[in-house]
């Protein structure tokens, strides 16, 4: 009797010691951990591929649905939003699938998404605090990691915005908020819980999804001077690109002291792009967009700093360093061309028309491009000024108001616009032939379930919220003579699965 409360007494310590939350949880295992070496393809987004395993977020969820803390506890929170473990299996269609993070995934931040380094998943989920009033405290986020088959879970960071920007390394949490970039550093066993300010005083920053690097903007520390400088975080080291000292005159010469914006960073080519004007008093005095390309150091020379335009660019993609960069700001699309340092007006090519702005480029190369619109999927050639675009997917098939889409090997990965779930679509199942058009289409991944589905006797009239559909799961070899089956999403919420199933039936019986 002795020797086993001695057992008890240690399981409790050993609970205290790890931390509640992180060791007495008891979730999974969930797969495997055999690829936890391998590559991981497309990390910091909402989907991500650790070898022969994809993780996704199952969808997006609303916060307002969590009304007590329990609705977002690990292991009891909605599959609406958790993060999915799926094998992929050599024809690249998806097999097992199982929640792997039964918790809800969540972000407002742009770029925003987890990671996965080694044998850890990272992400952001909502609070489960509350005030004094028992209002759950969803606008505050905080920063996991769980083990890639579910065993572990381990509490990394608070954050008091939905809206802050970070990113995982595969060392530490880096984040922005109160004008202080920070980092909480953590190796495969344990986090270190005290947090680490890399630079305070901060005006402006820039995180760039699929890359751990950050820029980000300091007034300098000479009240004297009017201009602010550059700075990058690599690896979670702060180093300056340019200081008060870059431009030798600038002490005595206004001409000399910038005021920088940051635009964006294309990882590909290394290169960072940015707004500069100088402050003279100059009335005449213009803003406009550079370009420099770095090394590995990230050494910055004022010499090497590449013009393209006079004016100021915000929304523009990268051709490549040497061709120019593309602007998006108007449904006609210019290419801006590189400039000589002293230049004052701009090279410009037309390139091609959409039918409006705001799309959301998916991919492209040297010629075509695929692009969301309007919650479609379109493709066009880019660079040719008379050129039509072709619709790729469904019509108002994709949710483009949350997070960037996904590519990863053939497929497009989304969150579809009816019932907000993750899909996919492949884009060779696009055909565009002479009187053989082919849609490319999506479906929510996770699997479905086998049901019949059957009018609902309740009375409309006693209860009008009653559901006009009941659902009967049945098992996959069901095959009872003179009934027709129907597919229903696997991992589906309940009240999801139900407006789905009555959708099916509506469709159904107007087919019949």
């Amino acid at each position: 009797m002795k020797r086993i409360c001695k057992i008890l007494v240690l399981c409790l310590v050993v609970c205290m010691a790890v931390g509640a939350f992180a060791a007495c949880t008891k979730f999974g295992p969930i797969g495997s951990t055999d690829f936890k070496d391998s590559e991981v393809v497309n990390n910091g987004s909402l989907v991500v591929q650790q070898g022969g395993y994809l993780y996704y977020v199952n969808g997006m969820d609303d916060t307002s649905n969590i009304t007590k803390p329990s609705d977002n506890e690990f292991g009891k929170a909605s599959v609406k939003g958790s993060i999915m473990k799926s094998e992929i299996k050599e024809d690249g269609s998806l097999g097992k699938t199982e929640v792997v993070v039964p918790k809800m995934f969540y972000t407002t931040a742009t770029n925003g998404g987890f990671y996965i380094y080694g044998e850890w998943i990272y992400y952001l989920s909502p609070s489960t605090k509350t005030d004094n009033k028992s209002n759950v405290l969803t606008s505050q986020l905080v920063a996991f990691r769980t083990k890639i088959d579910g065993t572990k879970t381990q509490e990394i960071a608070n954050l008091s915005s939905s809206s802050t920007q970070y990113v995982f390394t595969d060392s530490a949490f880096i984040y922005y908020a109160d004008n202080k970039l920070t980092k909480v550093s953590y190796d495969n066993s344990k986090v270190d819980k005290k947090a680490v300010d890399l630079a305070e005083e901060v005006s402006s920053v820039l995180f760039t999804a699929k890359t751990s690097t950050i820029f980000f903007i300091k007034s300098s520390e000479d009240n004297t001077r009017r201009n602010n400088n550059i700075f990058v975080c690599v690896n979670g080291e702060v180093k300056e690109v340019t200081t008060d000292a870059t431009y030798p005159n600038s002490a005595k010469n206004l001409n000399e002291q910038f005021t920088y914006s940051l635009v964006s960073y294309d990882v590909n080519e290394n290169v960072l792009f940015y707004t500069k004007s100088n402050n003279s008093n100059d009335a005449s005095k213009t803003t406009s967009t550079y370009g420099y390309k770095f090394g590995e150091d990230f050494s910055f020379a004022p010499s090497n700093e590449k013009k393209f335009a006079v004016s100021s660019l915000s929304s523009i993609v990268n051709l490549g360093f040497d061709k120019g960069v593309m602007d998006m700001s108007s449904a006609t699309l210019t290419l801006y061309k590189p400039l000589a340092s002293e230049a004052n007006v701009n090279d410009t090519q037309t390139l091609a028309t959409l039918s409006s702005t705001g799309a959301k480029i998916v991919k492209m190369d040297d010629k075509e491009m695929y692009f969301v619109l309007s919650n479609a999927l379109w493709k066009i050639s880019y660079t040719d000024k008379d050129a039509f675009a072709e619709q790729v997917g469904e019509s108002s098939a994709i949710n483009s108001s949350w997070l960037t889409i996904s590519i990863v090997g053939e497929y497009m990965y989304y969150i579809e616009n009816t019932y907000n779930y993750m899909s996919r679509l492949k884009f060779s199942d696009f055909v565009f032939e002479p009187n053989n058009v082919v849609n490319a289409k999506g479906e929510i991944l996770g699997g479905t379930r086998k049901a019949k589905i059957t009018e609902n006797e309740t009375d409309s009239d006693d209860d009008e919220n009653a559901s006009t559909v009941r659902i009967e799961y049945v098992a996959d070899d069901a095959n009872e003579e003179g009934v027709d089956y129907f597919y229903i999403p696997k991992f589906m919420s309940e009240d999801d699965a139900q407006k789905y199933a009555e959708a099916l039936y509506e469709e159904y019986e107007n087919n019949k």
